[in-house]
């Protein structure tokens, strides 16, 4: 398997390019605006790997994606949760679709509370071992901290419904995960999209997570929730207009209601 984080630490932004050498198809996750579809095309055949699969965790409300220009490069549909309802054509991954990419097994995980479609990829490497090696946790787990719920809908009772979706996800779908697990979430450092406590370290662990983050050790859900909402940050003013980018919808055109 070949796996390279590609990293903008001047937004605390995240991507991902990997897959199997051996047949040289490779896996882009949400891919940034500021690298550019050349830069992944680049980094791909620099490793012998063509994108066959472009994948983005959720629609972004913090920076432009990069998904609809190295879709129209590559050939290659952008693939996302049903729920994200883009305007442009694309392939819809629900929960429990799983990809198979020469001997990578990729599980695609629905895991919403930053927002409804926000999904994870949980990746096993057939040649090593059938258990996961690393997880894609997009906006849902960060190091030392989790997603804020307030992006897409920033109503009292929308956010609290949202933490509360984000409590399951963390703690009862990605928490099921073993220790040795490694976690690559989508941000990190001083990206808006999480609360005080996103370390600037951009991975770690299921076990080290367990173990320090303070939104994985508030056991309840009502502990949970105050724990998020105390710790919400400014929202970013251009969030709304990011997500209609990236969703591909024109300036003067609204999201549909599964998209907000």
């Amino acid at each position: 398997m070949v796996f390279t984080p590609i990293l903008d630490p001047a937004l605390g932004c995240a991507s991902y390019l990997f897959g199997d050498d051996a047949i040289g198809s490779a896996v882009v996750v949400d891919p940034l605006e500021s690298v550019g579809a050349d830069g992944y095309i680049l980094r791909a055949a620099e490793m012998g790997l063509t994108i066959e699969h472009i994948i983005e965790t959720h629609v972004h409300a913090d920076h432009p994606s990069a998904a609809g220009t190295l879709s129209a490069a590559v050939g290659v549909p952008v693939a996302m949760h049903p729920l994200a309802r883009p305007a442009f054509p694309h392939a819809a991954l629900a929960d429990e679709t799983r990809l198979d990419v020469g001997s990578l097994a990729v599980t695609v995980w629905h895991t919403p509370g930053h927002t409804p479609d926000s999904l994870s990829l949980v990746v096993a490497d057939l040649t090593r071992a059938p258990e996961p090696w690393f997880v894609l946790t997009g906006d849902a787990l960060f190091v030392g901290d989790v997603g804020r719920p307030d992006l897409v809908d920033g109503s009292d009772e929308a956010v609290r419904r949202a933490a509360g979706d984000l409590y399951r996800s963390v703690h009862e779908r990605l928490m099921s995960l073993p220790d040795d697990v490694e976690v690559y979430p989508a941000h990190y450092g001083a990206s808006a999209c999480g609360g005080l406590f996103m370390s600037r370290k951009p991975w770690s662990t299921i076990g080290f997570e367990r173990r320090t983050n303070r939104a994985v050790q508030a056991d309840s859900p009502d502990a949970f929730v105050r724990h998020v909402l105390a710790l919400l940050k400014p929202a970013p003013p251009e969030a709304a207009i990011l997500r209609r980018r990236n969703l591909g919808l024109a300036e003067s055109d609204r999201p549909s209601e599964g998209s907000r």
